[in-house]
This record gives C-alpha cells, structure tokens and sequence, in this order.
C-alpha cells in the first residue's frame, strides 16, 4: 500500500517566492503605486524566480511607500495649519 502524496490532498506551503510575490502585491496595493505600475509589475512578479531579486524590489516598493507617507503627512499639515491660521485670523 503507497501512501497518498497528491498535492490536492497534502497541500505544500508556499517557498519563499510565492510568499514574497503574495506580500509584494499587498505592497502594489497601496496608494502610492499606480494601478498602471501595479499592472506592469505583475508580468515580473509572475516570471522572477530570483529570491534576492524579489526582496529587493519589495525593498524599493516599501521605502517609496513610506517616502509617499511623509509627503503626504507634511502636506496635510501644512493644511491643517493653514486652515487654523485662517480660522484665527476669521475669529479674533
């Protein structure tokens, strides 16, 4: 009697690829990343076999991610200030 070793019935856990394709799509999603940059990077995504290669761009994607979080933080306080100043200047 052989055991049964079918992937369907013994699912294997995903290698470091898939798992840093899956987290670098979740990365694609966030706003900084067009939707047109997220589409020209799933060929890639699909395609790269290299781990380091993957970890690098993950690298990339994380740091224009938190580039894109600062500016935008700056700028809603620099809204934010304005607005005050401006309801200061209307109330007194």
């Amino acid at each position: 009697m052989s055991a049964n070793t079918s992937r369907a019935t013994h699912p294997l856990p995903p290698g470091p690829v898939a798992a840093l394709r899956e987290e670098i799509r979740c990365l694609l999603i966030h706003p900084a990343i067009t939707p047109e940059r997220r589409q020209q990077a799933e060929p890639f995504l699909s395609q790269c076999l290299e781990v380091a290669r993957l970890r690098r761009w993950q690298e990339l994607i994380v740091q224009e991610c938190a580039i894109w979080e600062e500016k935008t933080l700056a700028a809603e306080e620099m809204q934010t200030k304005a607005v005050s100043q401006q309801w200061d200047n209307d109330n007194f």
